[in-house]
Parts: C-alpha cells; structure tokens; sequence
C-alpha cells in the first residue's frame, strides 16, 4: 500500500449528493465516486481513485453535510476504494462510536 493524504468521509453523515465528485472531475483529479451502500437508501461518497488525490480539499468546501471533515495521511492500496469512516463524531480527532 501507499500513504496519502486523502478525504476522510464519514458513512453517517454522507447523503450521496455528489458535489464532491462533481468539483473533484470538474478540476481535474477525478477520485470521488458515490456508491451503494448496504443498509443506507442512498450512495454514498468514496475514495475511488485515491492515487489521483492531489489534497487540494475542494470537497471540504462543497459538502453540504460537512461528511468530509479533514484531508488525513490514510494507508491505500491503488485502484481499491478507501473504506468510510463509520460510528464516529470529528471532535479534534474522532470520537468513535459516540452518539449521533
């Protein structure tokens, strides 16, 4: 695997909307892609392509639910999808499994 630094997306908050992918292929990277999910109604947003990511944040800016709290260094394998974040709040680093 590769380390880069990379969105951070969270399986809760995410309502599938696609402005992450939309500014993220419209500037030129393309690593967003939204997806089922199982248990949830609606896609959600993924790191597709995370070898493409360049860490500008432009999908911080646009997410209306504020699903993509930070840009992190995550371990990725390339050409797989980075797993969500699941169960957790961002309070100055992730609080895991606290209450919604």
């Amino acid at each position: 695997g590769r380390e880069g630094i990379i969105p951070d997306i969270s399986e809760q908050m995410c309502i599938g909307c696609a402005l992450c992918v939309e500014i993220c292929t419209t500037l030129g990277p393309d690593v967003l892609r939204v997806k089922p999910v199982e248990g949830w109604k609606r896609g959600k947003a993924f790191v597709f392509y995370p070898e493409r990511c360049i860490s500008d944040g432009a999908c911080i800016g646009v997410c209306p639910t504020k699903s993509i709290f930070w840009m992190r260094p995550m371990n990725y394998t390339a050409g797989q999808p980075v797993p969500l974040h699941k169960n957790g709040i961002f309070i100055k680093g992730w609080a895991e499994d606290a209450a919604l």
